[in-house]
């Protein structure tokens, strides 16, 4: 039995050492054929005498010799040869490899490879040049629009920078000028019947660490040359692993401009999941020095970027001692600058709440909270309508000489994330819902005063227009966007409310970046009786073009957060023109 078990193993090893000595030798074009997938997934195969063009920590990209190639549009001449630690070749190099072929998310490559030098100092074949019209900036494209180039060197002579340096060291470009913004309804294919983005398909995306070293600081906005490598993938993301590249652009502060005599601001800020150095059970924990550092930080923003708003709506406070030790910071930076905090715990499973920061600058009369107990009943369950119930200050502007009533409401409401996927149409109800329940709220405040001076301030976690599933600005404002929804607006808010960010210039509207897409989720909304008194909006910059490497740099205000603020000026001195406007004709 035993004699038959080893004749069994000696067998077997034979028939490998046979498998190996008869691998196919193939062209790399051979290898990555003219789909999305190796067609010798799973085979051991061999491809030799090409060009080693970028080596990395853990593999190297080759590519076919140009007179070798099929010259064929559809197949790649390059490949990845995963070798699990520090490759032994150099650029230039010329090698036989021997290997097994797989696809790593997405990746074709050749794993567990025996390597053999052939020559050195070859030319490395030309790159392929992506620009404005490659890849497709119109869909549908071709599937294989960026695979058919999987491996092969590729160059961009002129772009631009959409998105930073993220955590993992990636940015987001187009091979043009100008950045690429979100647009209204469903991110491509879409569905019938409702308004398809087409999700900006010009877009690229490098991985400045891919081939090694620190991934430098790049801040979106930037002008980007002479970026050159293979392009890689991962997760059925295409980026391109830069062997060098130059761009023009530090990343730096934006402030906004200053008050003009008489004005006053109300502004918004998300604070990032701003939590403290004390453990009250399930809530995230930063240590001392990282809770005073951001304390820093986010004093530097108030004072230097928002110009410290007389009225701040903020988001993702864990606590009110959050926004009373923020207050105590910013006075210790700035004796005249005195802010009291104000919040009201929420729903939160994360733990963070809607509070306020309002300078001594306004007199408060009352804070409530709207709707922290509402509900709403999916599938047969009840569910909370708000996890960061909104916050409603009523008070009155002093700092002039006068005194001038304003009501401001601080809102945080659903977020987008989930609504594609498992959980999607509870996460799209719940988003109609909150933002049903808040335009409710508003309507029953002007239907009781019609000259209710209110500004609804914060962080929707909506477009100024429908996202296709839900059109939330529209049904808050009054005004829902033509283009419709899965669950359109059906809104009674009348008279209806001007979003103040719609006065933005095109290219200046935005507030946060999403994979290169730069975007509004935070808005400031007036009713009719406010609207008037309105003299400007801006959004302070320096957070959503910031690299987020730099949000552990604590002499700037740079990187506080992953949004702009947005700060709304309004001028009280304009009442008596605003009397004369809505003076009745006789």
């Amino acid at each position: 039995m035993k004699r038959a078990v080893a004749g069994s193993v000696l067998a077997v090893v034979v028939m490998l050492s046979a498998a190996l000595a008869a691998a196919a030798t193939l062209e790399i074009w051979q290898i990555q054929g003219s789909g999305l997938t190796s067609p010798y997934v799973n085979t051991t195969v061999t491809s030799k005498g090409n060009v080693v063009t970028a080596v990395g920590p853990a593999g190297f990209f080759m590519q076919t010799p140009e007179a070798r190639s099929d010259n064929d549009a559809n197949t790649s001449d390059g490949i990845y040869v995963y070798t699990g630690s520090a490759p032994t070749v150099t650029a230039g190099d010329a090698v036989d490899v021997t290997g097994t072929i797989s696809e790593y998310h997405g990746l074709t490559e050749f794993n567990r490879p025996t390597v053999t030098g052939v020559s050195s100092g070859n030319l490395l074949p030309r790159a392929v040049e992506l620009d404005g019209e490659h890849p497709s900036p119109i869909r549908p494209q071709p599937d294989n629009e960026l695979e058919r180039f999987e491996g092969m060197l590729v160059h961009v002579a002129s772009g631009t920078v959409t998105g930073p340096t993220d955590q993992i060291g990636k940015i987001y470009l187009v091979a043009r000028a100008g950045r690429t913004f979100r647009e209204p309804g469903i991110a491509w294919p879409g569905l019938p019947g409702l308004p398809v983005w087409d999700g900006n398909p010009e877009l690229l995306s490098a991985k400045l660490d891919g081939l090694g070293g620190i991934a430098p600081a790049v801040p979106a906005g930037t002008h980007i040359n002479n970026l050159i490598g293979p392009l890689s993938q991962y997760d059925s993301s295409y980026e391109i692993w830069p062997l060098s590249f130059s761009s023009t652009g530090a990343s730096q502060v934006r402030p906004v401009r200053a008050r003009a005599p008489g004005e006053f601001t109300v502004a918004t800020q998300n604070l990032e999941q701003m939590f403290d150095d004390v453990n009250d059970g399930g809530e995230t924990v930063v240590s001392s020095e990282q809770y005073a550092a951001r304390l820093a930080k986010h004093s530097k923003l108030i004072r230097e970027v928002l110009g410290s708003p007389d009225v701040l709506a903020m988001q993702e406070a864990e606590k009110l001692r959050v926004l009373q030790d923020l207050a105590a910071r910013i006075r210790q930076d700035d004796p005249g600058a005195s802010y009291t905090g104000y919040l009201d715990p929420g729903n939160d499973p994360s733990g963070i709440n809607v509070g306020l920061l309002v300078r001594d600058t306004v007199t408060v009369r009352s804070v409530s909270q709207i709707g922290k107990h509402d509900s709403f009943v999916y599938n047969g369950a009840e569910y909370g309508t708000f996890d960061r119930p909104p916050l409603v200050l009523e008070g009155s502007f002093v700092g002039g000489g006068g005194s001038f009533a304003v009501t401001v409401i601080a809102v945080h409401l659903r977020s987008l994330s989930g609504i594609e996927g498992s959980t999607a149409e509870f996460v799209r109800t719940k988003r109609f819902e909150g933002a049903r329940a808040l335009a409710n709220a508003i309507q029953a405040m002007q239907a009781t005063d019609p000259s209710l001076r209110l500004a609804i301030a914060g962080d929707f976690n909506a477009f100024e227009f429908s996202d296709g599933y839900v059109d939330v600005l529209g049904q808050i404002t009054g005004k829902p966007d033509p283009a419709g929804a899965m669950l359109p607006a059906n809104t009674a808010v009348n008279p209806p409310l001007t979003d103040q960010v719609l006065t933005l210039s095109a290219q200046e509207r935005y507030s946060y970046v999403e994979t290169g897409n730069a975007q509004v989720l935070d808005h400031v909304l007036t009713t009719r009786a406010l609207t008037p008194y309105v003299s400007g909006i801006a959004c302070g910059r320096g957070d959503a073009d910031v690299p987020a490497s730099l949000s552990s740099d604590t002499t700037s205000a740079l990187r506080c957060s992953d949004h702009d603020g947005v700060v709304l000026y309004l001028n009280p001195a304009a009442v008596n023109r605003v009397r004369r406007v809505l003076r009745p004709v006789r």
